[in-house]
Parts: structure tokens; sequence; C-alpha cells
């Protein structure tokens, strides 16, 4: 088989398929690059390569595996029929990876323009290189399956079938899909500016981004120009429906310059540019994220996904669009305060006050919302004092407490981000213990150095001081009930009930009641 014609094209080819695994080897510096457009054109060729490798990424690749095989298949069969099927299949799979990327390139060029050459980017040389290094073993593949004394008419005939269904291949994603009308800034470029200096007649690129900016800059030149204070919108948090027209634009560029850790990029552009990229991201803040043109402003925004933060500038700009996924950033204060209220309210109305007795001086029943992690905080005040040091807690009140010190205890819920039905009751003396009706009940003690306990959730429930006699040793009884059915059954109300009295008493000794 050494000496067979065809075994010097496919060892060539076999040592050509493994020679990039050496590239792993060395620094990943050498082969990335970042960049930074501000709202490209719409390549669809880009896209589509982004996309068919992003949902093919197992199945491409994988040339330094499969050539090798099929080497061995040839020098196994000793250039059988199975040989030349496997290596015409191996051939036809190396090509079509290696002309699929130039082919989307070039048809990205010639319908769409010069200005899909930055969409592709600095590493298109690099790509090219690759896919003609590529191209170049799969002729060999196929130079080598060639079978002895075959007729060139027949070997031509065979391997224009072999392009012509690659082609065919290539043929399908790249057709026409119609035209889409949707603005996502198109050919919004940092040249529009040549234009705007007035070198010549702005092409429709140039008078594209031109008008964008102008149609919004003329009343409010200031806002463009000037270094504006940010803090009603950055510290204060003022809202959409809180800030006046006229000080949308300067709040969109202060929210979109605050929201570094989600769309970092946004961070350093200036002001026209970043006017010019938001209202990109406007005309597709109602997308979903996985669409390529839209993924595309994402990236290049540095932003993951349409998160809150994003949201929340793009408010400023586009409310509309903005409120077909978040109607609330639309809310003036007062709005949101109501609509939180409301919603409160009727959370509330499933909750019940679990015991009639004993009679307390104060109490109160509320649907309290608790947050990530879950649990809430029963805390008495230390003034400064140097109290809350940590206590010793037995793993056997872990299922209800979860941390304790002299000033406080945490109390562990089964549910987060969600609501659970609280009661509170302060009494004067000692309760009676009743365990019917609860599953876990736990007690311990805390001190008040000021007068005051108070039982803190995430939200702003309105909850009495429960340190009735004022400064001094307290007990914390906790009944909790309906954890499992919280965690079996999702519900919008609150399922899972807990009942927290507290009275004065000197122990500081921690009892596990029921469990």
């Amino acid at each position: 088989m050494v000496r067979s014609p065809g075994f010097r094209p496919w060892a060539v080819a076999t040592v050509m398929s493994l020679l990039p695994l050496t590239l792993s080897v060395l620094p990943d510096s050498w082969f990335t690059t970042s960049y930074m457009l501000v709202s490209p054109p719409v390549c669809p060729g880009s896209d589509l390569e982004i996309a068919v490798y992003s949902r093919l990424s197992h199945v491409l690749g994988w040339n330094f595996v499969l050539v090798p095989l099929a080497f061995a298949v040839w020098l196994l069969t000793r250039a059988g029929r199975a040989a030349r099927v496997t290596g015409r299949a191996v051939a036809a799979y190396v090509l079509l990876q290696a002309l699929f990327g130039p082919a989307l390139m070039a048809y990205d060029l010639l319908t769409v323009g010069a200005g899909c050459r930055q969409v592709w980017g600095p590493s298109a040389a690099w790509n090219l290189g690759m896919a003609a290094y590529q191209t170049v073993y799969g002729v060999l593949i196929l130079r080598a399956v060639r079978p002895a004394g075959s007729r060139p008419r027949v070997r031509l005939r065979r391997t224009a079938g072999i392009l012509g269904v690659c082609c065919l291949l290539l043929a399908v994603p790249v057709a026409d899909r119609g035209a889409d009308g949707r603005y996502t800034g198109l050919d919004v470029t940092p040249s529009v500016y040549a234009g705007a200096a007035g070198t010549g007649a702005p092409d429709e690129t140039e008078w594209l981004v031109t008008s964008i900016v102008a149609d919004h800059s003329a009343d409010d030149e200031s806002v463009l120009l000037e270094e504006d204070d940010c803090d009603t919108w950055t510290v204060l948090h003022q809202s959409y429906g809180d800030t006046p027209p006229r000080d949308r634009e300067r709040a969109f560029l202060c929210t979109a310059r605050d929201v570094a850790g989600y769309a970092p990029r946004l961070v350093t552009l200036p002001d026209r540019e970043l006017l010019a990229f938001g209202r990109a991201l406007c005309g597709v803040a109602d997308r979903p994220s996985t669409e390529p043109r839209v993924r595309t402003l994402l990236d290049q925004a540095g932003a993951y996904d349409w998160s809150w933060s994003l949201m929340n500038a793009l408010v400023f700009l586009c409310p509309d669009t903005v409120a077909r996924k978040r109607p609330e950033l639309v809310l003036s204060e007062a709005e949101a305060q109501k609509k939180e209220d409301d919603h409160q309210a009727e959370m509330t109305a499933h909750c019940a006050d679990p015991a009639r007795r004993p009679r307390a001086v104060r109490r109160a029943t509320t649907a309290l919302f608790v947050g990530e992690g879950g649990g809430y905080l029963v805390e008495g005040d230390t003034y400064g004092t140097g109290a809350g040091r940590p206590r010793r807690l037995d793993r056997a009140f872990d299922a209800v407490i979860d941390r304790l010190t002299t000033t406080s205890v945490s109390v562990r819920t089964a549910v987060e981000n969600s609501s659970i039905c609280v009661s509170v009751k302060a009494l004067n003396r000692a309760p009676r213990v009743r365990l019917r009706g609860w599953d876990t009940v736990a007690e311990t003690g805390v001190v008040s150095m000021g007068g005051r306990i108070e039982l803190l959730g995430e939200g702003d429930a309105p909850l009495p001081n429960l340190a009735v006699a004022g400064p001094g040793r307290y007990r914390v009884r906790v009944y909790v009930r309906g954890q499992e059915e919280a965690l079996r059954y999702a519900s919008e109300r609150p399922v899972e009930e807990h009942l927290v009295l507290v009275f004065p008493g000197t122990s500081g000794k921690t009892l596990f009641l029921r469990g």
C-alpha cells in the first residue's frame, strides 16, 4: 500500500488535518482579538454562520478525527470500494466546512455592501487562510481515492457531483428571506461624522445617522455636549414616569453609563453615538435575544440578555417598546407604590390570624415577602453597645432557625422570592405552649437594648414594635407550618405560615418544642 499512488496524498492530507492541533499549545491571545462596532449593517451571511456553528458545534470541526479514520479504512481495505466511499464522504465534510464561511462572506459583500467587511472583522484573513488550507487536503483526499485507470471525464463528473451537493447545501441558507423593514441600527458606523463635517454630499448611511442624531439634538444640545449631574437617576433612581420629557435623553445617557456590569461597552461611547446605539437597541427591544440581529447588537453592547438594568436605561428612549416586556418601568413612583400596595393587600387578604389566643398587646398579620435564599429576621436594636455576639446552635434547629445571636434570630423559610403569611404578637407574659396544628415550634431569647424588637423581611410590611416592656430580655417563640405544601405546589398565593410570639423572659436558652 505504501507504493500505491494514493498513499502519498492520503498521508499528506492526514498530517495536514492533525497539524492545527499544535496551535492549542500556543497562547490564546495570539488568535483572539476584541473590537466593537456601533450599530453595524445587518449581514445575513454572518448571522447565519453564527447560528449554524452555535447549533451544530457538536458535529463540526472533527477533521482531525475523521481524516485519520478514513485513511485507516483505506489502508485496511486496500483501497477498496468502502475506502473510496468513506474518503469521498470525508472529503465532502471537509470541503463543505472550508467553503461555507467564504461563500457567506462573498454573499454579504455582494448583496449588502462593504459595510459587512467590518462585521466579519479582522479575523476574516485568518478564516480565509484556514479555508484554503482545508480545501487543499480535501482535494488531496479526492485525488487519493481516485480509482486507478479512471477516465478524466468520469473523474470530472464525480468531482462535480460532490461540489454540486456542497453548493446546494450552501445555497439553502443564503436564499433570499425577504426584506425586513425593522430598524436595527442599519449601517450606523463612525464614518457618518465624515459626511457631517462637510467633506461632500452624504451617502445614504450618513444621511440616516445624521438625521437620527440631528432630530434629537437640535432642542437638547446641552444634553449631548455637557456633562450633567446624573445623581437624579443613578443615586435617587428617579423613574421614567417622574422624569420630564425634556430630560429623558439625559436620563438615558446617565443610566446607560451606570449599567457597566450588564452592558459594559456602552460606558465608553460619546453622547451622540450612545444615543444612536440606544435607538438601535430600541428597534429590537421587544424581540428575543436569540434572534441573530438582536444577538449581534447585544454582543456589541457587551450584554448577555435584555437585563433589567439595560431595559431601565432604554425606557427613557422607547417607553412603548420597553413596556411590552417590563410594564413596571414606565410607572411613576406614586403609580409603582400604589401597584405594590394593591399587590400587598391582595396577598395579605389570603392570610388570617392562626391563633385568636392569647390576647396580645400588639398584633399584626401580613403577607411577608422573602427574597433570595428565603428567611426573615427578628431583631432587637443594639445602638452600638457591642451586643449581637453569635451563639451556638444545635443542628436540630436548622429546620427553623438559621442563625442566632444575643440580639437577633434568623428564621428559615422553605420558599424564596415569594410571600409567606406571618402573624406577630407582642405579649406581657409567657403564653401556654400550643402545638396542635403546627409542624415546627422553636423558642429562644433575644436582648433589646433600645426598647425595640422588629421583624424584618425583604419588603416594607407594616409590623409593630414587639418589645412591649421596653429595653430588656425577651423570648421569641416561632410556629411554622405549610412548608412541605409550599414546596410541593406552585402557587401565587402564600402557602407557608409563621406565627411569631414575643414576650418578656430572662432565659437565653434555645428550646426545640416540636419538629
